[in-house]
């Protein structure tokens, strides 16, 4: 099976990065990557991982029914983490869906930055209006990061995030106009 690569760079310690669609294969390692960030317990509305191979392989399949497009990033062939876009329902359907994850020891690389350079690419060539995502307000740097791409707030629920510590923080939505 041949892969379609999006990018590919070297990071500043010899490493390659390549960025590629995730596939069904690669919900093992997905569990492991995405149940570390999850763990860390301050990036992600969720509490809780995937549990196992068969609910990560139901929530793939539910998603990619849907539309989602999972953009897999590759560090010396080892998965890093990703950034999806997935259409809204219905009325919504000109808006992507946007998320983004790292494994801790791949993040202030430059991978994250250029992960959401490509998929705002990759948003634009398969049609859609407008980017929509939610941050943490506690996650200054994704926030500031968001900015330098032109994602704007456009809503803020004030402490609609406590986390398991019992603190708080807002929800932030923001949105990047594709079509002007």
């Amino acid at each position: 099976m041949i892969k379609t690569e999006y990018d590919r760079f070297q990071l500043k310690d010899g490493r390659i990065v390549i960025f590629d669609e995730l596939k069904e294969h690669d919900l093992p390692k997905l569990i492991e990557v995405f149940n570390s960030v999850i763990e860390e317990g301050i990036y992600f509305h969720r509490n809780e991982g995937l549990p196992d191979l068969e609910a990560a392989t139901q929530w793939y399949q539910n998603h990619i029914k849907a539309g989602l497009f999972y953009l897999a990033a590759r560090v010396d062939g080892e998965l890093a983490g990703g950034a999806t876009i997935e259409p809204g329902p219905g009325k919504a359907s000109h808006v992507a869906y946007f998320g983004i994850y790292l494994k801790r020891q791949f993040r202030i690389m430059g991978i994250g930055t250029r992960l959401i350079k490509r998929i705002i690419e990759i948003a634009r060539q398969k049609g859609f209006e407008m980017i929509k995502l939610t941050v943490f307000s506690s996650n200054r740097q994704a926030f500031r990061l968001y900015q330098k791409f032109g994602f704007q707030e456009a809503g803020r629920i004030k402490d609609g995030v406590k986390f398991l510590d019992g603190t708080y923080a807002d929800e932030v939505v923001m949105v990047l106009k594709l079509k002007t």
